[in-house]
This record gives C-alpha cells, structure tokens and sequence, in this order.
C-alpha cells in the first residue's frame, strides 16, 4: 500500500510529505490557509461522501487540491489520500479529531468515457468529463441495458451540465526538437502515416515516435474531431494502432515519455504538458497559433476544450454533492483550478497587442479569400473596438438556436456581477456578434446581431446595465479558419469588449 501511495504521489505532482502510516498528507504547502467553518445551516451529514468518476484529466493534481481545500472549507483539515488498486484510483479523506465528522471523496479517474454508466446507474454522483456528453455516449448506455437514460437536451440543461475550467489539447515535443510549428495537415499526416521523420517538417533526421492515451480518454475526441477531421473517433483511433507505443493510462506518464525521447510526439493536456514543449497550431488560412491563456479563456484556440462535471438529469444531487460543485464553481475552487494549470473561468482582459491582431485578421478574413467581407462591416468592427479592450468573456449557442448554451448562462451571470464593481461599473459595454461564413452572408449578419442584441436585453433586464451597445458583422474578424468545419464554430460568437469614459 506504501508503494501505491507514493506512486499516486508523484504521479498526480502533489508537493506532500508522508504523513503517519505511510499516507501522503496533501497540503503541507497550505498550512498558510486558515480553515473555513462549515456554513451555518449546512445540510451537511456527519458523514460525507461524494462520488466522482471520469475524466482523469479532472480527476488527477486538480481534484485531490479541490477535495482538499473543500475539506477545509467545511472545517475538516485533516486530509490525508489513500489510493486504490489502480494508479487512477483514490479517495480523499478528512476528518477532525475532536468529533465524529468526516469526508470521504471517491475519484475514479480512469477516462472521460468510463464516467457515464456509473452516473446513471448510481454508483457515483458526477461524471468528470474532457469533453462534452454524445448521443453516442448515450446510444452506449441503452445498448448496455441501462435503465432510463436521459436524453442529451437533459443532459446539456444549464445545472445538470456544469463547465468547472478550461483546457486545450496542446501538441508536444522533446524540448530538444527544433520544430516550433506544425500545421493542422502536418499533424494529420504524421498521425496517418504519411510523415514518419521529423526532417520532414523541418526537423532533424529522426523517426517520429508517437505516443497516445488510452482509448477511453476524452482528448481522444477532440483531437480526431479537430486535427484528423474524422468525428468517428473509433475508426480514428484505429488507424493509431500500427503507429503509436502502447497507450498511456495517465497524461503525465506520456508526457514523460515525451520528455525522454528526442523524437517524441503526443497531444496532451496543456496543463499535464510536464517538461515537455508544446508548438503553435498552424492553419491552412492563418498564422500558427499558441495555446495561451487567454485564447483559451477566450474559446479562440483550435483544441480549446472545456472540462465538465455532470449530474444525473433524473434524479436531485445530495446536499454533499451540490455544496462540493458549488465550492468548484465558486471563487476558491476557481483558484484551485488555475493553480492546477488550467483556465479558470473568471473573466480576463486581452493582452495589448490583441486588438492589432484582431484588426489584421479582419482585413484578409482568415479564411484564405474565400468570403469578401464587406468594408462596411470592417469598418464598423473597427469603430465598435477603437479604444476598447476585449474580455475573455465568449458567448456562444447551442446548434440553431438564440439560446446560450450551458455555460454562456453561467458567464451572463459572471459578467453582470463583474459589471457591478466599481471597476468596470462606468465602462461602455460593447457586444459584438459574428457568424460563420456557410450560407447567406446577409443573413449570417442579421443573426449575428440578433444574438448579441438579445443578450444585450438580458443584461439591461437581469443586472441594470445602461451603457451597452449591440452590433453585428458576420463572418468578418474570424478567429478562425472557415476553411475547416472542425474550426469555423469558433466563429459563432458574441464578444464583450469594454471601453472606459474619457477620464475614467
């Protein structure tokens, strides 16, 4: 069991001495934080379980640091791990010696797609997910016999659908390897067989050695989605088989893998990348791109991808496990997840040099000639953003519908209380929507406007905003290529930008 304990340890990265009996204690480096009382009123048992199984992206570094400080924020501080028979197995505990209440938080991380069927069958109370639910997911329940599975518009409910942080897939080398950019076709070919040396693509003379996570994990999906244009993610996955070392069944031991190997390739998560290096995406109609935090907050990076946690549409969470998702969603969880290396979802402000970038992309269109945007809708970008600045803030739909989807709802809420701070409560708000450039262009501009005007509505109805302004342009300052159905829904948008009154 000691063996397994220190093993867990230094695979989920956690800075933690051995506490008595042999089981890591977590939060050595937390001392500093004061412990919270447990919340008057709570609902709280005495004894608290909740149940997570999944994504081991979510359920690695990032939850035991969760489990962790909810543990203290509910007065138990005394945490310690043990883990189960499988390196992705292992519960949190806490407990506080002078009573009788404890915590228990079981995580089972052993994929995105091994967390459904235990949710619906009961035997755990969240889904961690890398990717968001399928109607394949669910097709896959029925043909296990699982009883009453819910259908995916239940399933994407704002409550039932939670969005807890940000990733992106980033493509990774050996920190040796010259390489700084591939191209979206270039990663298609290496992975098809077609480039097997890195002279190829202007390294060194190497054999490409690549490597893959196991078949259950959810970067699986968007990687073939995105990079191999293939949405069968199976038929996808198959054509890794002859190329790829054995599949890994944590992001941070492939990453290793990487790291030791001169000609290693793999995509991972950009917050599991360890001392790896990941390189700028390249598109057919744009410059490479770099997965930084912004973009990713954004939702402008190609393998940008967000990290759920799902409820079970059919039935209440227990007071444990609504108070455990509120903490995640709350401003301290939101912290544990920056601190785990991902984005969390506080609004932030664009770099300096973003608005530059912006103007460019609107005048070549980034999509490579193919649509001629209008100047009046060029020009009108450019005055809507003239001394103005971007929030990373990106509402976005759900398929043919005005309505946002699950976490466009969350993020109205966070932007009419951002827009209560003294801060930002004399700045002109500027919502300025955009399409994809498939169908009438005059139509796509209407509907561009129609949807940045209707969540105009709602922040003048919901949170009292006065200064607010609502444009639509269509397709112009595409923040990507529309060239490419996996990308051009990135285009699909409303941004916030803000502008501050002469002397504010």
């Amino acid at each position: 069991m000691t063996h397994r304990l220190i093993k867990l340890t230094t695979c989920l990265g956690i800075a933690a001495g051995l506490a008595v009996a042999g089981l890591p204690k977590v939060a050595q480096a937390q001392t500093a934080r004061p412990a919270q009382p447990a919340q008057a009123g709570s609902a709280l048992p005495n004894e608290i379980l909740v149940r997570l199984a999944g994504s081991s992206t979510i359920g690695g570094t990032l939850m035991v640091e969760l489990a962790s400080l909810w543990a203290k924020k509910i007065g138990l501080p005394g945490v310690y791990i043990e883990a189960g028979l499988d390196a992705d197995e292992f519960d949190v505990f806490a407990v506080r010696s002078e009573s009788t209440r404890k915590m228990r938080v079981q995580v089972r991380a052993k994929g995105s797609a091994t967390g459904i069927e235990p949710l619906l069958r009961g035997q755990t109370d969240i889904w961690m997910s890398s990717r968001p639910v399928q109607e394949s997911d669910l097709e896959a329940m029925r043909r296990a016999n699982v009883p009453n599975v819910p259908t995916l518009a239940q399933f994407r409910t704002p409550g039932v659908e939670n969005v807890i942080g940000l990733d992106a897939l980033a493509i990774v080398l050996n920190g040796r390897n010259p390489v700084r950019q591939l191209s979206m076709a270039q990663i298609r070919n290496i992975y098809a067989g077609k480039v097997t040396n890195w002279s190829e693509v202007g390294g060194p003379n190497l054999p490409i050695a690549i490597y893959t996570p196991d078949v259950a994990f959810g970067a699986n999906q968007a990687f073939c989605t995105t990079i191999m244009n293939m949405p069968d993610v199976q038929r996808c996955l198959d054509g890794f088989t002859k190329l790829a070392a054995p599949r890994f069944n944590l992001m941070e031991e492939m990453a290793d893998a990487v790291a030791t190997n001169p000609g290693g390739l793999a995509f991972t998560s950009l917050a599991l990348r360890r001392n790896t290096r990941p390189v700028r995406l390249g598109t057919e109609c744009g410059n490479g791109i770099e997965p930084n935090s912004f973009r990713i907050k954004a939702d402008e990076y190609p393998l940008g991808r967000q990290l759920f946690m799902y409820l079970n549409p059919s039935q209440a969470p227990n007071p444990a496990t609504r108070e455990f998702l509120q903490f995640v969603l709350g401003p301290e969880g939101q912290t544990a997840v920056a601190a785990a290396g991902f984005a969390d979802l506080a609004p932030g402000r664009a770099p300096d040099t973003y608005s530059t970038e912006r103007l460019e992309a609107v005048r070549d269109a980034q999509d490579g000639g193919r649509v001629r945007v209008r100047p009046n809708d060029t020009r009108a970008f450019e005055e809507a953003t003239a001394a103005a600045s971007r929030l990373s803030i990106t509402f976005r739909f759900q398929a043919g519908t005005n309505s946002l989807d699950s976490r466009a709802e969350a993020d109205l809420s966070r932007l009419g209380e951002l827009l209560k701070l003294p801060a930002y409560e004399r700045s002109q708000v500027i919502l300025i929507g955009f399409s994809g450039s498939v169908g009438d262009y005059s139509e796509n501009r209407t509907l561009s406007r129609e949807r940045a005007e209707a969540i105009r509505d709602r922040l003048v109805s919901n949170y009292g905003v006065k200064d607010i302004s609502a444009t639509g342009i269509g397709p112009a300052a595409a923040v990507a290529c529309n060239l490419d159905p996996a990308t051009a829904s990135l285009n699909q948008r409303v941004e916030v930008w803000l502008r501050k009154p002469v002397g504010g």
